[in-house]
């Protein structure tokens, strides 16, 4: 997600039945942004490139080969 992308959703708080009547900050709305992008551009939030998708399904895989499970199953 985009900086521009993280102003939008860090404006639509003064956009809420709960926060209508307040008068928006554009320097709190910009930092709100800022938090929000840090968040957003971690791989681990959906982000993540081809490369570090297949790193970390080799991870997953490791010497259980397909056999892995990220819940309690048995394991056949």
């Amino acid at each position: 997600m985009s900086i521009e992308n993280c102003r939008m959703k860090a404006a639509q708080a003064w956009y809420r039945p709960t926060t209508e009547h307040l008068a928006m900050i554009p320097e709190l709305a910009e930092e709100f942004a800022k938090i929000l992008n840090e968040i957003w551009e971690q791989a681990w939030l959906g982000n993540a490139t081809t490369e570090e998708l297949i790193d970390e399904i080799k991870a997953r895989i490791g010497e259980n080969g397909l056999k892995h499970r990220t819940v309690d199953e048995e394991v056949e």
